[in-house]
C-alpha cells in the first residue's frame, strides 16, 4: 500500500525535440494517401463501401497486385481524403518517395514503404507520451529498482499518469543513423520512415512522488550533468528531461560508465530527424491544479470537436452507403420476388404438364417425351417420329405411329401418296 507523505505535481510539458514512442504498428500503404504534404489515413472497409460498383469490381481485380492496388488508392485520393479519419504532415522527402512506389525492374516484387507509428489515444487519434516511458525514465534517474519481494513498495511511491495531447500533432519523417564525428561515416544509414511528435507540442500529466520538487530537480541535474551532449537546464518552475525511442543508450542507464557497445568502447553513432535533429528533449514545468484542470476541460473539448468533424465530414459518405444497402436490399427482394414468382410458375406448369400425361395414351406420351427429349430445335415432329420408328422405339405402337407420322406430314404437306 502506497505510504503517506507523497507529493502530487502537475506538470506541462512542452516537447524541444521530435518525440518518437514506438508502438510496433505499422502504417501500410494500403490504408492512406499521402497528398500536398498531407498524410490521410483511412477505415479500408469504409473506404470499399464508398466505392461505386464499376470501382469495386476494379478494386477486386487489382487486389492479388500490390502496386496495382496502391495505384488505385493513388487514383483514388479525393475519395480517401472524404474519408480521413485522421491526417498529419509529411516531410517532403516522404512525399516524393511515396510517389514513387514502383518496381524499378518492372516486377510485381512489394515495395517497402511503411511506417512507424508513434503511440496515440485509438480513438482520437492525438499523440501520448505515455506513463510507463516516463516512470521509466524517472525510474533509472532515481534509481528505482523493484524489490525481490512481493510489495514492492519503493515503486509504488513513484505514479505518473500518461501525457495528454494539449497543442501539437505529429509529422511522419524520415530518420538516420549519423555518426557523432561528423567527419566519419556510420556504418549502417539505412533511413527509417516514421511518425513523430512534432517539436512544440504541449502535454499535461500528474506525477505523485515521495520528493520535493527541489529534490527531483537536483536528481536530474545530477544525472544529466555526466552525459557528454546532455542540453540539460532548468528554471524555479522547470528541468528538462529525454524520453522515447533514439534517445541513445547512455540516456536509459544510470551509470554513464555503462555506455558502451558490445565491443567495450564509447557509442559512436545516434539516430537524428530530418534536418539532423536530436530525439526525445521535452520541458518539464509545474503548473496547479486549477490550471491543470482548466487545461482538462481543454483538450475534452478538442476531442468532442475530434468526433464532431469526423461525424461532419464522413455523413455524406455513410448515406451513400446506406442508400447504397438499402438499393441492394430492395434489389434481393426483387430477385427473390422473381424467384418465388419463377419457381410457382414452373410448380403450376408441372402440375399442368401431369394432369395432361394423365390424360394421354401411352403412345401419346411416348411422342411426347421423345419432344420433349429431342436436343435440335430445328427439327420438326414428322421427322423425330420418322426417327424413332427406324430406331424401333415404337415396336409395340408400330401402327399407331405409321398413321400419326402420315397426318404429321400431310400437315406439312409433305405427304405424297
Amino acid at each position: 500500500m502506497i505510504k503517506d507523505n507523497l507529493n502530487t505535481y502537475y506538470f506541462k510539458i512542452k516537447t524541444l525535440n521530435p518525440i518518437h514512442i514506438g508502438t510496433g504498428e505499422i502504417y501500410e500503404p494500403t490504408n492512406f494517401v499521402i497528398d500536398n504534404g498531407t498524410f490521410y489515413q483511412f477505415d479500408e472497409i469504409l473506404f470499399y463501401q464508398s466505392l461505386n460498383q464499376i470501382d469495386k469490381g476494379l478494386f477486386n481485380i487489382k487486389l492479388n497486385n500490390w502496386i496495382n492496388l496502391i495505384d488505385f488508392y493513388r487514383s483514388k485520393v479525393k475519395e480517401a481524403k472524404n474519408i480521413a479519419k485522421f491526417e498529419c504532415n509529411v516531410t517532403n522527402k516522404v512525399e516524393q518517395t511515396y510517389k514513387k512506389i514502383k518496381n524499378s525492374d518492372g516486377t510485381t516484387k512489394q515495395n517497402q514503404f511503411q511506417i512507424s507509428q508513434t503511440l496515440k489515444n485509438p480513438n482520437t487519434y492525438r499523440a501520448i507520451i505515455p506513463g510507463s516511458s516516463l516512470k521509466g525514465m524517472f525510474d533509472t534517474i532515481f534509481k528505482i529498482y523493484p524489490q525481490k519481494i512481493k510489495e514492492n513498495e519503493i515503486r509504488q511511491r513513484l505514479i505518473v499518469s500518461d501525457a495528454i495531447l494539449l497543442d501539437g500533432n505529429t509529422q511522419i519523417g524520415y530518420a538516420y543513423r549519423r555518426h557523432k564525428n561528423p567527419n566519419k561515416v556510420a556504418k549502417s544509414e539505412i533511413p527509417q520512415i516514421l511518425e513523430i511528435i512534432t517539436k512544440d507540442s504541449t502535454f499535461i500529466l500528474s506525477m505523485t512522488t515521495e520528493y520535493s520538487f527541489k529534490q527531483i530537480q537536483k536528481k536530474m541535474e545530477d544525472y544529466y550533468k555526466d552525459r557528454e551532449d546532455s542540453k540539460y537546464t532548468q528554471t524555479k518552475d522547470s528541468f528538462i528531461a529525454r524520453v522515447g525511442k533514439f534517445c541513445g543508450k547512455e540516456y536509459m542507464i544510470d551509470d554513464i560508465n555503462n555506455a558502451i557497445n558490445s565491443y567495450g568502447n564509447p557509442i559512436a553513432t545516434h539516430t537524428l530527424y530530418e534536418n539532423n535533429e536530436n530525439f526525445g528533449w521535452i520541458e518539464f514545468k509545474k503548473i496547479d491544479k486549477q490550471e491543470f484542470d482548466n487545461l482538462l476541460k481543454i483538450i475534452s473539448d478538442k476531442e468532442k470537436e475530434y468526433y464532431k468533424k469526423i461525424e461532419e465530414k464522413q455523413k455524406d459518405i455513410k448515406a451513400k452507403i446506406i442508400l447504397q444497402k438499402q438499393k441492394a436490399k430492395e434489389e434481393a427482394l426483387r430477385k427473390q420476388k422473381e424467384k418465388e414468382q419463377e419457381e410457382k410458375k414452373r410448380a403450376e406448369e408441372e402440375a399442368i404438364k401431369k394432369v395432361k400425361l394423365e390424360q394421354m395414351t401411352p403412345f401419346e406420351r411416348e411422342i411426347y417425351e421423345l419432344k420433349e427429349k429431342n436436343q435440335n430445335p430445328k427439327e420438326s415432329i414428322d421427322i423425330i417420329i420418322y426417327k424413332a420408328i427406324k430406331e424401333n422405339r415404337f415396336k409395340d405402337f408400330r401402327c399407331e405411329a405409321l398413321k400419326r407420322l402420315k397426318e404429321e406430314m400431310i400437315k406439312l404437306k409433305k405427304w405424297i401418296e
